[in-house]
């Protein structure tokens, strides 16, 4: 722990809903937006989480009333993650109470040990958690995700970036309401699961696996196919002025999170034509 650490956003490249359901996933943390402790009026809403940490985490791993002592004398978190765009903004909140005041048993918790604490903190500001968000953001390294096996640290390629840009809906919206929706219907529709892992869980393993290995080229071939299915069949979780622009010169569009709003991540092999047709974009 240091004084002035932030605690970044997270960004899910692949695997959104389709982890859930044994598929992939691979999230970065993306420290342009980030929280950090700073001098200032005690945050009510930070007392509640103080609270509900004292009610929820045993004293030997989280030192909940030092959490409640340090907000009551005049810290807060500050910073530019915005909320309800699928950036993890309440995973870094949990980030930054767990590495000031999780003791030393804490601490030495890994893997999905880790996770599931986290989870358990993360759950006052959603009802339900994975625990990956703020997982992400307190190693703040890249983690891979799902495919049967424990969230694990992971190291990308030089460059790994190179076309990735993020798209602001200006939307807000609430995730669960859209992880509800395609819950609801993959559940009940055996057929519709399986069209979900063969154009969206496959493409999305896919797409993982030729990032990791530096293959561009399947890269964008995976990442094309996967755009157009979430386009096709779900229309509802894709902003419409966006439904013209969902693919264009050298570049595609798919979901960055639960949908509905948020970000949307694209990759490009074209630049310039990318801010021609969306404007200005945040480029990772």
């Amino acid at each position: 722990m240091t004084e002035h650490r932030i605690f970044p956003a997270k960004i899910l490249l692949y695997g959104e809903h389709t982890v859930l359901r044994g598929g992939k996933g691979l999230a970065v943390p993306y420290p342009a937006f980030s929280l950090r402790w700073e001098p200032g009026r005690p945050d009510e809403r930070l007392l509640r989480f103080a609270d509900y940490l004292a009610g929820t985490l045993s004293t030997d791993i989280f030192r909940a009333a030092d959490f409640s002592t340090f907000l009551r004398t005049g810290r807060r978190l500050t910073g530019n993650i915005p909320t309800g765009y699928g950036l993890g903004s309440s995973g870094a909140v949990c980030a930054a109470a767990w590495d000031r005041f999780a003791t030393e048993k804490g601490k030495s918790l890994r893997g999905d040990d880790l996770r599931q604490l986290l989870a358990a903190m993360e759950r006052h500001f959603h009802g339900q958690s994975s625990g990956t968000d703020p997982l992400i953001c307190y190693l703040n390294q890249p983690v891979l995700l799902g495919g049967g096996r424990p969230p694990v640290a992971t190291r990308l390629p030089d460059n790994w970036n190179e076309g990735f840009f993020l798209l602001d809906t200006g939307v807000e919206r609430s995730a669960s309401a859209y992880i509800e929706r395609f819950v609801s219907r993959y559940d009940a529709d055996s057929g519709f699961a399986k069209t979900v892992a063969a154009e969206w869980t496959a493409p999305a393993d896919a797409a993982i696996d030729a990032l990791l290995a530096g293959d561009r080229s399947s890269l964008r071939r995976h990442s094309a196919r996967l755009s157009e299915f979430q386009r096709r069949e779900f229309p509802g979780f894709i902003p419409k002025e966006l439904h013209d622009k969902w693919s264009g010169a050298g570049y595609v569009l798919k979901l960055c999170g639960a949908g509905g709003g948020g970000m949307m991540l694209g990759i490009s092999t074209n630049r310039e034509a990318v801010e021609t047709v969306l404007g200005n974009v945040l480029w990772l």
